[in-house]
């Protein structure tokens, strides 16, 4: 079984030394996030990629915060209601599903969540359920040979992701290094 991310450890997601290393925007403009794009953020967590991602999208998009651990929806929705972004959806999710209709995202992200993750099959189909034609799917995830990071036996190989995105539909998959401990998986939802 996946080991989970420990919900009372959701406030080490917001630490300082992670924003320098991983600036969220940053992150979010390397991975083409504009204006208007409707951004599915899968396992978010405290939000620390959903927050940047409601202001970057602007009043025309959206962003769809998902995450199992009622926790972190919780956490977001607090900080969802500070900050006034009415662009900002927090969704508890399960492990039968992710809870968004057909088609309603431009781009999904995973940040090293889909090692968690028990049925990484059923989480990629539904989540090109729920991406637009078009859409695009950006998954993070820790290069094996990583020092740091969750047990190499947890660890997806480049070779498997390539694999499980084409088994869930997804077109053009590819794998490059996003870091030194990280690699980054795209794919497109054709038509």
């Amino acid at each position: 079984m996946a080991r989970r991310f420990n919900p009372n450890n959701l406030g080490h997601l917001d630490n300082p030394l992670r924003r320098l290393l991983m600036p969220p925007k940053g992150a979010l403009r390397r991975l083409g996030v504009e204006r208007g794009d409707r951004v599915i953020d899968v396992g978010a967590g405290s939000g620390y990629f959903a927050l940047p991602a409601s202001e970057m999208v602007g009043e025309e998009g959206e962003v769809f915060a998902v995450d199992i651990q009622s926790a972190a929806v919780a956490l977001i929705e607090r900080k969802r209601a500070a900050s006034g972004r009415d662009n900002l959806h927090a969704i508890l999710s399960t492990e039968e599903g992710l809870g968004l209709s057909d088609g309603v995202g431009s781009l999904a992200l995973m940040y090293t969540v889909l090692h968690e993750v028990e049925d990484k099959a059923r989480m990629l189909r539904d989540l090109h359920r729920a991406l637009k034609p078009g859409g695009r799917i950006a998954i993070i995830e820790f290069l094996k040979g990583a020092a740091f990071g969750p047990p190499s036996s947890e660890r997806i190989g480049e070779g498997e992701i390539i694999a499980l995105l084409g088994e869930a539909g997804f077109s053009k998959p590819s794998v490059r290094r996003w870091s030194a401990a990280h690699y980054l998986a795209t794919a497109v939802k054709l038509g």
